[in-house]
């Protein structure tokens, strides 16, 4: 399948059931091991993830070229539609949307937040615009972080999640919302959502029936899979 083809593909995924099932892998190991699951049929990157396995920590700390290239290799292990975590674009949202699509990727996470604060809202939106206009085809999953930066509510965060998907996104992340309020923004938002759980959080048939379209875990799986790695060494290093 060629790239244009995994990006229709995986753009479908958020369009009918099952709820689409993301793994977050953040270097090649990982994403080949996802990859090879029965029933996985596409793959996220984690920025956090991806960065502390780079040395750096999130929030855009770590090069962009090491976080590009981290993509890259990613997407160029599997044979599987992988869509990246690129936070607000590190510096040039329009330059790394055109470098992800360039290195393999089929979509991209998109922050409407920085250290600076939350983006406002017009901006966001010629931003969201900008990018689809200079690269049509890809997957734009565009982050709402009202409840992360508990600047909002779920007002605010239906407001930005339409306002982006007029702009062309494909594809609505708020960002820890809680749990008692998907329901909500997936009634009242107009398109797909994704919603980040924690390992133990709802099962997926359980956010399906709320009106979800997208899970992922964010740098959960990292941090699950080095507290396993932690333990069995702990474990023999007390022996």
């Amino acid at each position: 399948m060629d790239q244009s083809a995994k990006a229709d593909t995986f753009r479908q995924l958020h369009l009918e059931p099952p709820i689409l099932v993301l793994p977050n892998a953040w270097d090649v190991a990982s994403a080949k091991q996802f990859a090879a699951l029965p029933g996985c049929r596409a793959l996220a990157t984690t920025s956090a993830a991806v960065a502390r396995s780079l040395g750096w920590e999130d929030g855009e700390q770590a090069p962009v070229e090491e976080m590009l290239r981290t993509n890259e290799r990613i997407a160029a292990a599997v044979d599987l539609p992988v869509t990246g975590d690129l936070e607000h674009g590190y510096g040039d949202p329009i330059g790394t949307a055109r470098h992800a699509w360039g290195a393999g990727l089929v979509g991209i996470n998109f922050e409407d937040s920085t250290d600076d604060g939350h983006v406002p809202l017009d901006e966001q939106v010629a931003m969201i615009r900008a990018i689809r206009d200079a690269v049509p085809e890809l997957v734009i999953n565009a982050r709402v972080d009202v409840f992360l930066r508990e600047t909002g509510g779920v007002d605010e965060a239906v407001e930005r999640g339409n306002a982006y998907l007029a702009a062309g996104a494909d594809c609505v992340y708020p960002i820890a919302c809680p749990i008692s309020a998907v329901a909500d923004l997936a009634g009242r938002i107009d398109g797909p959502i994704n919603v980040g759980v924690r390992l133990g959080g709802p099962e997926p048939y359980e956010l399906q029936a709320l009106g979800v379209a997208r899970m992922t875990w964010g740098p959960g799986l990292a941090t699950a899979a080095y507290a396993e790695a932690a333990r069995i060494a702990a474990a023999a290093l007390a022996t």
